[in-house]
């Protein structure tokens, strides 16, 4: 549970009525609390908060300043939100006031002049992280105190084992077996939780930025519509493959944290292996530069490009552990054979090489075993090898190591090409989706996000109600029934599956489009089927194809 310190947000604005105007947003969301100079926001901040908004010219965090060790040592579930207010500037940022926003992590960034509206769904939104994090670390809490009372069962368990040894020595490498049993069981309870709480954490953080990019990217779409000079028309384009790279981003992130089954496709593994790039940059720190030699001429193979992302991922991040000092990761492919149902056929080898440690002879043929890790407690979980293993065999392919004390690590991912040719996106004439003007009742509780696709709709010459929940939807449809609902499935209280079926019961008749972020994507094709999904953020475009569909 959250003290009173940590629900309130601190407000670091000394110059002219900033404090008094951010205030007075902020106060519909949490407790604001004004300070005047960086050590009374240090002070705070030691006290405890959910968020901070300050104004760049009032804070400037150095390396090694007392801000900026306090976020260094911030524990593992923290990640502290900040809202900047940036004065509006032309060219880039001065290299100090740079380094300070990056010293300070987790930073929304907001120019001014911005609308109230826009603070306060910034200000919510960090809120709302800094609300998960505690939630965490109340979790993780609950986990330590199962993790010891663990421990002493163990304890009391091996202690009764010992005695009765002397007593019964036949039934003692039973009793043994039937606690190496029970020990492996609950190593996996605790994995399976902490992943189950790594998904909640990163599956709602997901939604929060799919709407921001979604807000984003529709209102580029609009302006896309306008008669803009090419020089705008460039911006808007580059702002848009910028979008759709953190929606990339957000879809990679959420496979990593969710359990699925695979579902093998011609895949393009130089194209995935580019793609994931920023993330494995990220992901590896500073310390450690990436290297791609990638050779192969074809390498499209049959296999589930998101578990291909996560073995890479996981395979790098054990490299970057092995090098401690830093140092350079490979990724290289090229061409190899592969033994597919008893025949030797044209493949395509992925290489994961690094210039670390490396593995000790004794260990290296269990490297792959579930639970197995050569790492501190705490410091890996014994999966990611087993991950790698398992994509490897049911894609059909192989896959090996080699490695040496002090002579780095290479691990080797083989699979047979696919006779499958990779599928081409088919342009969408945007006439053939002309649609004739529809009554559509639209339920989204994100004010931006609700609005951004009224305007859409409206732009496509629909007429457009709209409302934030699934309780005013009802109430809506009891009065007059729509040509079409489109609907978010993550709201407060009904939630979008909720109020489908209650859609379907009552007027089956009613075409419905299910428009989310939603990290489970499998839970909510269970509501409707892939064809009624919009998956966050689309594009306009994207938006009249479904409409065209649905009510077709």
């Amino acid at each position: 549970m959250t003290s009173a310190f940590e629900s309130r947000v601190i407000v670091l604005a000394p110059f002219g009525r900033d404090a008094q105007v951010i205030a007075e947003v902020v106060t519909g969301l949490a407790p604001p609390y004004p300070v005047h100079t960086p050590e009374q926001l240090l002070a705070a901040l030691n006290e405890g908060a959910a968020a901070a908004v300050v104004t760049e010219e009032a804070l400037s965090i150095a390396s090694g300043s007392p801000v900026h060790l306090w976020l260094s040592r911030q524990p593992p579930w923290s990640d502290f939100p900040f809202v900047v207010l940036t004065s509006k500037r032309t060219g880039r940022r001065a290299p100090n006031a740079a380094a300070s926003l990056h010293l300070m992590g987790n930073v929304i960034l907001l120019e001014r002049p911005l609308s109230p509206d826009t603070l306060h769904t910034a200000v919510e939104a960090a809120v709302r992280a800094r609300a998960r994090q505690y939630a965490n670390r109340a979790m993780l809490a609950e986990l330590a105190v199962a993790h010891d009372a663990v421990e002493r069962l163990n304890r009391e368990l091996e202690d009764r084992i010992e005695h009765r040894t002397r007593e019964l020595s036949m039934a003692n490498n039973r009793l043994m077996n039937e606690i190496a049993e029970r020990e492996r069981a609950q190593a996996a309870l605790l994995q399976v939780q902490k992943m189950e709480a790594m998904g909640h954490l990163t599956g709602g953080i997901a939604h929060d930025f799919n709407n921001l990019l979604h807000v984003i990217g529709t209102n580029l779409d609009l302006l896309a519509r306008l008669d803009c000079p090419p020089p705008a028309g460039r911006i808007v384009e580059g702002a848009r493959r910028t979008v759709k790279r953190g929606a990339r981003l957000t879809e990679q992130l959420l496979s990593f944290a969710r359990n699925q089954s695979l579902v093998p496709q011609a895949t393009d593994i130089h194209a995935s292996i580019n793609d994931m790039q920023e993330l494995l940059l990220t992901s590896v720190g500073s310390r450690v530069h990436i290297d791609l030699a990638l050779a192969h001429p074809r390498p499209v193979v049959l296999l589930d490009p998101n578990q291909l992302e996560m073995a890479v991922l996981n395979l790098a991040l054990n490299a970057r552990d092995a090098m401690k000092e830093g140092g350079t990761i490979v990724i290289s492919t090229q061409e190899a054979e592969c033994e597919r149902e008893g025949q030797v056929v044209p493949g395509v080898r992925v290489t994961v090489a690094d210039s670390g440690a490396g593995i000790p002879p004794s260990i290296i043929e269990r490297v792959f075993e579930p639970f197995f890790t050569t790492k501190a407690m705490g410091s890996g979980t014994g999966l990611g090898l087993a991950q790698v293993y398992g994509l490897a065999k049911q894609s059909g392919g192989q896959v090996g190591i080699e490695s040496a004390p002090g002579q780095g690590t290479q691990v080797h991912l083989t699979f047979p090409l696919a006779a499958e040719t990779l599928a081409e996106e088919a342009e969408v004439d945007p006439s053939s989706l002309a649609t004739p003007s529809q009554d559509i009742l639209v339920v989204e509780d994100d004010d931006e996000v609700r609005h951004s696709i009224v305007q859409s709709l409206e732009l496509l010459g629909h007429r457009v109600t709209a409302v934030s929940n699934g309780t005013e939807a009802l109430l809506r449809l009891d009065q007059r029934q729509p040509s079409l609902l489109i609907v978010d499935y993550v709201m407060p209280g009904m939630n979008g599956g909720e109020l489908i079926r209650r859609v379907q019961d009552a007027w089956p008749t009613i075409p419905i489009i299910l428009a989310t972020g939603y990290a489970d994507m499998d839970k909510v094709g269970q509501v409707l089927g892939a064809r009624s999904i919009l998956k966050k953020p689309f594009r306009v475009d994207a938006l009249a194809e479904a409409v065209h569909l649905a009510v077709a």
